[in-house]
C-alpha cells in the first residue's frame, strides 16, 4: 500500500478564534498520523486576515503546488475556517482541489462533508441566479 502524502496548512490570527500555532501543529500531525499520512510539506500563514484565498502567502504556495509540482494529495488543516472564514472562500478552495484530485481533510470536517457543503453552496447559488 503507497503511503498517502499530505501537506499542513496553518493560520493563524489572535482576532479569529483559531486554534493556537502549536494547537495547530500538534492536531494536524496527530491527524495525519492518524490515517497513516506522510507529512511531506507545511505551509504556514501566521497572523493573516481570514478572508480572501489569494492574500495568505503560504496558502498562495499550496494552491501552485496542487497546479504545478504535485508533491502531495492531501492538505490537512486543524479547522476549514483556517484556509478562509469566508464560506464562499471556503467552497472555491475544494472546488478546486476536487479539479486538481486533491482533498482537504481536517479532524473537524471530513473530505466528503465539504464537498457536500461546496456542491450544496453551488446549488444555492444557482438557484439564486435563475
Amino acid at each position: 500500500m503507497m503511503e498517502v502524502r499530505a501537506a499542513a496548512y496553518i493560520r493563524t490570527e489572535s482576532s479569529s478564534g483559531l486554534p493556537s500555532l502549536e494547537e495547530q501543529r500538534a492536531a494536524v500531525r496527530r491527524y495525519a498520523e492518524g490515517r497513516g499520512y506522510e507529512l511531506v510539506e507545511t505551509y504556514e500563514d501566521v497572523e493573516a486576515p481570514g478572508h480572501l484565498l489569494y492574500h495568505k502567502p503560504a496558502l498562495k504556495e499550496a494552491i501552485r503546488n496542487i497546479k504545478e509540482l504535485e508533491e502531495w494529495e492531501v492538505l490537512v488543516v486543524a479547522d476549514p475556517r483556517c484556509i478562509s472564514e469566508t464560506q464562499s472562500a471556503l467552497h472555491e478552495f475544494v472546488h478546486k482541489l476536487s479539479l486538481y484530485g486533491n482533498r482537504l481533510e481536517s479532524p473537524v470536517k471530513s473530505w466528503e462533508e465539504l464537498l457536500e457543503e461546496m456542491r450544496e453552496y453551488r446549488r444555492s447559488m444557482a438557484r439564486k441566479k435563475s
